[in-house]
């Protein structure tokens, strides 16, 4: 008598569907195996991350008196324009322009941002080397940090969610902190376009 239809082991060894006459073309795939959990409750929070999460706010203030300085370059040379339709004053028009050019808080700006994406890298070399103490198995790869903070971040927080450890406030506040300067630079350019458009329609 044949067996019920099913699914059996073959003369291989393999999970394969038997249909109750004969051995199917169809194989069972077996399921991924579960990566290499951590202890219940180990926590992936270490400095490292927080610092690679709080690090961007280092950029906030000179960024900020950089757009202001910006604007109001940007203001004042508008408003050398006269509504009659002649020319502005060449001397004055070329300083306006190079006051925009030369900001000296780009300087600043540049100088910061390429150091910080140096500490990007040594920080995330260190928290992954930490998770590894703690017991995480491969960690997200600390090079992804070159890309992006925010790449590092994410990365990491599936890998550790897979290996079953805790802690995804990091990348919470880092969403936050994105979405933040996204509103502030959306709120920015408003102000700009009224403070631009006020300087050329003074009168209305």
């Amino acid at each position: 008598m044949s067996a019920p239809a099913g699914w059996y082991s073959d003369a291989a060894g393999a999970p394969r569907w038997w249909d109750g006459y004969g051995w199917a073309e169809e194989y069972r795939v077996p399921p991924d195996p579960l990566p290499p959990q951590v202890a219940p409750g180990t926590s992936s929070r270490t400095v490292w991350v927080w610092l690679i999460v709080l690090l961007p706010l280092l950029s906030l203030f000179p960024l900020f008196l950089y757009l202001d300085q910006m604007l109001r370059g940007m203001v004042d040379l508008v408003a050398l324009f006269p509504t009659s339709g002649s020319a502005p004053d060449p001397q004055r028009l070329l300083a306006a322009e190079l006051s925009l050019i030369f900001n000296p808080w780009l300087l600043v700006m540049t100088v910061i941002g390429w150091g910080s994406a140096a500490l990007y890298v040594w920080f995330a070399f260190l928290d992954a080397r930490e998770l590894e103490r703690r017991g995480f198995a491969a960690p997200f790869p600390w090079l992804w940090s070159l890309l992006s903070p925010l790449v590092y971040v994410i990365g990491r927080h599936a890998v550790i969610r897979r290996r079953g450890g805790k802690g995804a406030a990091p990348l919470f506040v880092t969403i936050a902190i994105q979405v933040a300067v996204f509103v502030a630079t959306m709120v920015w350019t408003v102000v700009l376009m009224f403070q631009v458009t006020a300087a050329i329609l003074p009168g209305k």
